[in-house]
C-alpha cells in the first residue's frame, strides 16, 4: 500500500526513536502528528520521558503533512493515534469516518492575529488580504470568527487566501503579500519580534476551543481497550512530569522543535503546559463551537451533538481508578 510505504519512509527519514531489540516485547502505536509544535509535548514527553514504556508501549511518533494525511493514515488503519485539529476530526465524523476524540491536549485557541506595521485597528484590514494555512483549518474558522466578532465580513471586506503554514505566512506579512494573517504562540512570538502587530490573542479572550486532541477510532478502542487505556495513562504521568518539572518540559521542547533560543523554548512552555489539564478531556463546549460553525457550510452538524464526537470513557476509568493519585505518590 502506497500509504504503507509513506509512512515507513518517515519512520526511517526522520529517525525520531530508532527500535531496540527490547521494544519488540511492546505492543506498538504509532501516533500521527501533524508537525512538530509545543501543542504535540504531552505526547512526545511520554516518549520522552518512557511513560509509555512504563505502560508497556512502544509509541513511535510520524510526522506527516497536514490533517487530512493523518486521518487517511488512521482510517486505513496505518497509525492507531493521531494528533489532530477538533474541526478536522468532526468533519472525517460527519463524512462517515469512524474518528472520535479520547482527549483534549489544546483546549484553547493558541493563535494570535497579526498585522502589518500600518495595520492599527482591526477596521484597518477592510480591502485588505488576509492569510490562512487552508480552507476549513482552525486558522480560517477562527479568522472568519475574529473578523465577524469585530464587524468585518470575511470575502466582502476582507479578502482570505490560502497562503501556506506559519512559517510562510508570516513571510507574507513580513514581505506585504498580505496584511494579516494568525500565527500560532511560537511564530506570533517572532512576529512581534520583526515589529509586527498583534491585535487579538485569542487565548485570553474565553473562547472556548478545542483547537487539537487525541483522536483514534471506535473500532481501535473496541478491539485494544486495555492498549488505549495505557496510552492516555502514558500521557497523564507525561503531562504531570511536566507540570511539576520545567527543566524537563524545556528539554523536550528544546529536543523536538530544535531550538535552542532560551527564550522561545521558555514562552513554549508558559504558554502551553500551564494550561493543560492534568486529566486532558477533550472541550465538549469548544467542540460545540466548531460544529456550530460547520454547520453554516453543512447540514449534517446541524443535527450533531459534540457528545457524538467525543470518547470520555477512557479517561473516567483513568480517574475512577485512582491513577492520578497512584502517580502523585510516586507508586
Amino acid at each position: 500500500m502506497q500509504l504503507r510505504a509513506t509512512l515507513m519512509v518517515f519512520c526511517l527519514s526522520l529517525l525520531l526513536y530508532p527500535c531496540s531489540a527490547s521494544s519488540q516485547s511492546y505492543p506498538t502505536i504509532y501516533v500521527g502528528l501533524v508537525s512538530i509544535t509545543p501543542s504535540n509535548t504531552p505526547v512526545l514527553a511520554g516518549v520522552d520521558g518512557g511513560y509509555f514504556k512504563k505502560q508497556g508501549l512502544e509509541v513511535k511518533p510520524l510526522v506527516l503533512s497536514g490533517s487530512s494525511t493523518a486521518l487517511s493514515a488512521m482510517l486505513a488503519g496505518e497509525v492507531q493515534m493521531i494528533s489532530i485539529a477538533g474541526s478536522g476530526l468532526i468533519n472525517a465524523h460527519l463524512a462517515g469516518g469512524d474518528a472520535i476524540m479520547v482527549a483534549g491536549t489544546v483546549n484553547f485557541a493558541p493563535y494570535e492575529l497579526i498585522v502589518a506595521k500600518e495595520i492599527k485597528r482591526l477596521e484597518d484590514l477592510r480591502a485588505k488580504k488576509m492569510g490562512i494555512a487552508r480552507f476549513g483549518g482552525s486558522a480560517d474558522f477562527l479568522a472568519r470568527w475574529g473578523l465577524e466578532k469585530n464587524g468585518l465580513k470575511p470575502g466582502k471586506d476582507i479578502t482570505i487566501l490560502q497562503t501556506g503554514g506559519n512559517p510562510e505566512r508570516l513571510a507574507a506579512v513580513n514581505q506585504g503579500a498580505i496584511q494579516a494573517t494568525l500565527l500560532e504562540q511560537a511564530f506570533a512570538h517572532q512576529a512581534k519580534k520583526m515589529g509586527l502587530r498583534s491585535l487579538l490573542d485569542y487565548s485570553t479572550i474565553g473562547l472556548d476551543y478545542q483547537h487539537q486532541g487525541i483522536g483514534t477510532t471506535k473500532r481501535f478502542i473496541e478491539k485494544h481497550h486495555e492498549v488505549s487505556v495505557r496510552f492516555l495513562k502514558g500521557m497523564v504521568e507525561a503531562i504531570q512530569r511536566l507540570k511539576s518539572d520545567r527543566a524537563f518540559g524545556f528539554k523536550v521542547i528544546e529536543r523536538h522543535l530544535r531550538v535552542s533560543d532560551a527564550e522561545v523554548i521558555q514562552g513554549a512552555y508558559d504558554y502551553y503546559v500551564p494550561k493543560i489539564a492534568a486529566v486532558p478531556y477533550a472541550n465538549l463546549k469548544g467542540m460545540k463551537f466548531l460544529l456550530d460553525t460547520i454547520a453554516e457550510s453543512n447540514p449534517k452538524a446541524k443535527k450533531a451533538k459534540a457528545e457524538d464526537f467525543v470518547n470520555t470513557s477512557l479517561l473516567k476509568e483513568i480517574e475512577a481508578g485512582g491513577f492520578l493519585k497512584q502517580i502523585s505518590s510516586g507508586r
